[in-house]
């Protein structure tokens, strides 16, 4: 989510983000950005390979294993073993650390070149709307990587804006609305996130995760009264909450951030 949670984890309304962020249907492709990659893990020339979190692989194994999962890392995407790198780089062994650092360049390299690439497609007209909705894919991974400066991050910040908003403009959906009010919440700019989560819940008044987005917005604005306000109406409301929003819900009322 932008590296939402990192600068909201403020009680009491840390753990209400924590489980936020467990909320499903996050991506417009698939899943697997949220989930680590496996790889096959070598335990001898004589064993067959089997397959492990490489994150328990570099834990577990001695540094020769290591320097072999990143460099099999390396010859794929490396930037889905992002999490498994960043043990690799923890780790304090000098040459895996080495690899470690080589996967992180190449994890760089190849989510700048799509950026440029579907970025200069962007700027002349030529994205479809799925194209762009990878071009949004591809943003939120760099800004989920955390690999970038402050001033990058910025600039990566912006563009992805931009992308939102051509799409809210000629190809609105759910899931678009969701990113823009998040990615305003990231930037602490409380204005722009209810704008968009009020429009969320206007054009899809049906949509569950529109009162999701909502709850954030309020909670990182740490506006009690406006999230009293607004669980008190949820029961007036064309929607059918599950669990996913009620467990919310009932943690801020048995926290008595509401009542």
């Amino acid at each position: 989510m932008f590296g939402l949670l990192t600068s909201l984890l403020i009680p009491p309304f840390g753990l209400v983000f924590a489980l936020a962020i467990k909320r499903s249907g996050k991506h417009y492709g698939d899943e697997a950005g949220e989930k680590e990659n496996f790889i096959l893990s070598p335990i001898s020339a004589e064993v067959e390979k089997f397959r492990v979190p490489i994150s328990e692989a570099l834990i577990l194994n001695d540094h020769t294993v290591c320097c072999a999962l990143l460099m099999d890392a390396l010859k794929n995407d490396p930037s889905n073993y992002l999490f498994g790198i960043r043990e690799a780089l923890a780790k304090g062994d000098p040459e895996t650390a080495h690899y470690a650092a080589a996967a992180v360049m190449e994890i760089k390299r190849i989510l700048l070149n799509s950026i440029r690439e579907l970025g200069v497609s962007f700027q002349d007209g030529s994205l479809t709307a799925e194209e762009k909705g990878e071009y949004v894919e591809v943003l939120k991974k760099a800004l989920d990587s955390q690999l970038f400066d402050s001033y990058n991050e910025s600039w990566l910040q912006s563009l992805l804006e931009e992308v939102l908003d051509s799409i809210v403009s000629t190809n609105p959906s759910p899931k678009v609305f969701s990113d823009r009010a998040e990615l305003a919440i990231s930037k602490h700019d409380y204005a722009e996130a209810i704008k968009y989560a009020n429009e969320y819940i206007v054009r899809y008044p049906e949509e569950e995760d529109a009162y999701l987005i909502s709850i954030q917005c309020l909670t990182a604005m740490r506006d009690t009264e406006g999230l009293q306000a607004f669980i008190n109406d949820l029961k007036n409301r064309p929607v059918k909450l599950t669990v996913k929003t009620l467990q919310y819900v009932r943690y801020m009322i048995d926290t008595g951030i509401v009542a």
